[in-house]
């Protein structure tokens, strides 16, 4: 089998990056897995001890195929680290796993990533193999994997070259622009989303800058162009971010602290291998409204109501009129 390489983007979380290095190295898969690690420079005196130790720690780190780590001579912040560590790794390989540093993993959780990557490289409708199983109940049957058309997740993934690309040079801000004057794709998305990723919709508003690819752009992705993730039926992730410690984990993140709860607490699957059984369009289907009904909690009504009115402003340019008097000021 062939093994895609590894991405971690760090900084300063030395006890989280050890726990997710720890959880790879009990996948068989590990020593036959190359490791790409950006180490960025720290931005402030706060950040220098876990540094450190995390340079020491990477120095020493043995059971891969082989270790390389990209030390960063100013800081890059972390989306920057990540493009150029994507752009490193994708000038040799034609896909890539990608986690950042506060995830662990379950034993056959490289072996489920790669086996994906093979089995679907030429379904182009596929966009990701995901790690990540949302805390919902599933439909039991042999199928051991589904298929995501509403959640993408950035938690531990695996994605080819060519995905890679398409998302990179589609998802931006004209992209997002053009979606909310054309009326017949916005409705497609509110009716698909059930309402429960209108704030996807907030991220995309003109007013926000970096839109880049991401769960929240990349759902919205899927969803306009009927793609999907695949997803295991039992998650293979665990997101440790979300002691706070998350750039987009914090306490303000999760409206509804019972949802932070089902992250927090969820569990992984034990499995040492996995086999990837067919996706079930129905179950994936039934899988999409649980988590609608589950998860919409987490977002009140009242801010869908402000989407909306920003995307009826932005679609008869209302808002490119006063972005012109601004610019005249």
């Amino acid at each position: 089998m062939n093994c895609a390489p590894i991405i971690i983007p760090t900084l300063n979380r030395y006890s989280h990056l050890k726990n997710l290095i720890d959880s790879l190295l009990l996948n068989n898969l590990a020593e036959k897995t190359e490791l790409f690690v950006g180490l960025d420079y720290p931005p402030e005196e706060k950040y220098v001890e876990g540094y450190h130790k995390i340079r020491d720690f990477l120095k020493n780190l043995k059971g891969f195929k082989s270790v390389n780590v990209i030390e960063r001579s100013a800081n890059m912040g972390a989306i920057e680290n990540i493009k150029d560590l994507i752009r490193i790794v994708l000038e040799k390989f034609d896909a890539f796993i990608f986690s950042e540093d506060d995830n662990v993993f379950s034993p056959c959780f490289l072996e489920y990533i790669n086996k994906g990557l093979e089995k679907y490289k030429d379904d182009k409708n596929v966009l990701s193999i995901a790690g990540y199983a949302y805390p919902v109940a599933m439909p039991e049957s042999e199928h051991t994997v589904i298929k995501m058309q509403r959640y993408y997740s950035d938690w531990g993934f695996g994605m080819w070259k060519d995905r890679y690309i398409e998302l990179r040079d589609t998802i931006n801000q004209s992209y997002f622009d053009n979606l909310f004057k054309n009326p017949k794709l916005t409705k497609k998305l509110r009716e698909k989303s059930k309402k429960n990723y209108v704030y996807a919709f907030g991220l995309c508003t003109p007013s926000k800058a970096n839109i880049r690819p991401m769960d929240y752009t990349s759902s919205i992705y899927q969803i306009i162009n009927d793609r999907y993730s695949i997803m295991p039926k039992i998650s293979l992730v665990k997101n440790n971010g979300w002691d706070n410690s998350g750039i987009h984990c914090k306490d303000s993140d999760a409206k509804d602290f019972a949802i932070k709860n089902l992250f927090i607490n969820q569990k992984i699957s034990e499995a040492k291998t996995f086999d990837l059984y067919s996706v079930s369009d129905a179950e994936s289907d039934i899988v999409n409204k649980r988590c609608d009904k589950s998860l919409i909690g987490a977002f009140d009504k009242a801010y869908y109501k402000k989407v909306r009115v920003k995307e009826i402003l932005f679609r008869y340019g209302i808002l490119d009129i006063f972005r012109t008097l601004l610019r005249k000021k």
